[in-house]
C-alpha cells in the first residue's frame, strides 16, 4: 500500500496504514548535488532508514534548488539524524529537530559526522535490488501471460 498515493485511499484506510508513517523533507540550497541518507539509532548503533527512491536504498541524490522527501516509519525507525554527502567520503551530519523540512544552506555549516554513521551508510548496498527483483518478475510474468494468451488465441484461430 506504501506504492498508493494517500489521496486514491479512502481517509478511514489511509489513517490506519499510514499511522506511523514519518517524513522529512531535504532542500539542497547549495550549488551542487548532495546525497541524503535518512539514519535511526533506534536499536542502538545508527542504521540506514531504506529508501525507495529510483531503486536507491540511501545515498540518494538531490540537485541543487531542488528537495527530496525521506520516508520512515515513526514508531519503530525514528528518524535520528541525515547524513549529506558531497562524495562517499566526504559526509556531515544534518541533525534531526522534529521538523517536517530541512534546509541545507551550506554543506560546510553542516555538522561532523562520527565515523561509526558513515560505517553504517556504507553498510547496505547502494541500490534496492529486493525492489528491483518485484519489477523485473512482475514485467516477466506479465510478458509470459501475454504469449500465453497469444498462444491460445492463435491455437483456437487455426482449429476453428
Amino acid at each position: 500500500m506504501d506504492a498508493l498515493p494517500s489521496s486514491w485511499l479512502p481517509p478511514w484506510l489511509d489513517f490506519t496504514l499510514n499511522l506511523f508513517e514519518g517524513s522529512a523533507r531535504v532542500e539542497n540550497k547549495t550549488p551542487q548535488v548532495l546525497y541524503v541518507t535518512a539514519i535511526t539509532t533506534s536499536y542502538g548503533a545508527p542504521r540506514v532508514i531504506s529508501q525507495n527512491i529510483a531503486f536507491r536504498q540511501r545515498h540518494i541524490p538531490v540537485k541543487p534548488q531542488s528537495s527530496v522527501v525521506l520516508e520512515y516509519d515513526s514508531a519503530d525507525l525514528p528518524l535520528s539524524g541525515i547524513i549529506v554527502c558531497k562524495n562517499t567520503e566526504d559526509c556531515r551530519l544534518l541533525p534531526v529537530n522534529n521538523s517536517r523540512v530541512y534546509e541545507v544552506e551550506s554543506y560546510e555549516s553542516l555538522e561532523k559526522l562520527e565515523p561509526d554513521w558513515l560505517e553504517a551508510s556504507q553498510a547496505i548496498p547502494l541500490q534496492n535490488n529486493g525492489a528491483l527483483m518485484v519489477a523485473v518478475l512482475s514485467f516477466v510474468s506479465i510478458i509470459l501471460f501475454s504469449s500465453w494468451a497469444y498462444l491460445k488465441w492463435s491455437a483456437k484461430k487455426r482449429s476453428g
